[in-house]
């Protein structure tokens, strides 16, 4: 005679489920992760994220169980897209950077919440197959459902780490945006536009000016034209010298055209001296 257990697995797996779905097991918690959080959330309202490993296992064989009998809500069975998931389904947490974050950091922060659960799922059935493993040696009775297999907690723990990184990246680019935002009030924005293109043409007239009023002694050169060395430090010595003996040509010719002309006033000055006294002398004896 068939036991009842017997009985009901039977009559489970002559129901016709919904979207034509398949039944469960436990061993299905990463493929129907989504409709459980769905079904915890509006049949239990309760959050995944706020519940213990064994709270969450023993809602999770709750789940398997409706969803075998065909119980739950036809829109699970046709599968749920995690994108369309909202962020206050699946957690009771108000994050305060929310309203500044976008679109992409926010998915990315429902996939790290998501898989830091995962991980905590994964570190449960970890103890549970190892103690499993060890009962096993005194027996070879299997007890208890389905567990996941290692090739599973694998690809979970590689998803885990590569939504911790990316959320780290996004952390980093947010630290980096609100540094460069920090800066820009102390300091103010770059000059754009007309306005910097006015300051650049300020600092050249500057900076030419500087250059202008060095003359020689502005020049600047290079270890070997200092030391001497190529024809090129002999042709500027020699125009430079040429230069100022130019300048000092001129300056000389100036100053004998300055006491020629000096002389030749003074010599019409002392003529007309002579001619008052004259002319005095004549008039007043």
């Amino acid at each position: 005679m068939p036991s009842r257990s017997q009985s009901r697995e039977r009559s489970e797996e002559d129901i016709r489920l919904p979207h034509d779905a398949k039944p469960i097991t436990e061993a299905d918690y990463f493929q129907k992760s989504d409709e459980f959080r769905v079904w915890l959330k509006n049949e239990k309202g309760k959050y995944f994220d706020e519940l213990s490993g064994e709270k969450a296992r023993s809602y999770f064989r709750k789940f398997v169980k409706y969803w075998n009998r065909g119980k739950l809500s036809k829109s699970l069975y046709a599968g749920i897209d995690s994108s369309t998931i909202p962020s206050q389904a699946q957690t009771g947490y108000k994050w305060s950077f929310a309203s500044k974050t976008s679109r992409a950091d926010d998915e990315a922060l429902q996939r790290a919440r998501a898989t830091v659960s995962a991980a905590t799922l994964n570190r449960d059935f970890d103890e549970r197959l190892e103690g499993s493993s060890k009962s096993d040696r005194g027996s070879s009775r299997v007890q208890g459902p389905t567990l996941p297999s290692s090739s599973d907690i694998q690809l979970a723990r590689e998803y885990a780490a590569e939504t911790r990184e990316e959320e780290h990246r996004l952390k980093r680019k947010r630290e980096r945006k609100e540094d460069r935002e920090r800066v820009e009030d102390m300091v103010g924005p770059k000059e754009v536009g007309r306005e910097g293109m006015l300051e650049k043409k300020r600092a050249k007239r500057e900076n030419d000016r500087t250059f202008r009023d060095k003359g020689d002694e502005g020049l600047e050169a290079d270890e070997s034209v200092l030391m001497g060395g190529g024809d090129s430090f002999k042709q500027q010595i020699a125009r430079r010298d040429a230069a100022r003996h130019r300048h000092q040509q001129k300056t000389e010719d100036k100053a004998n055209s300055m006491r020629e002309r000096a002389s030749v006033f003074k010599e019409k000055e002392d003529a007309t001296m002579a001619m008052f006294q004259k002319l005095a002398k004549e008039r007043f004896g």
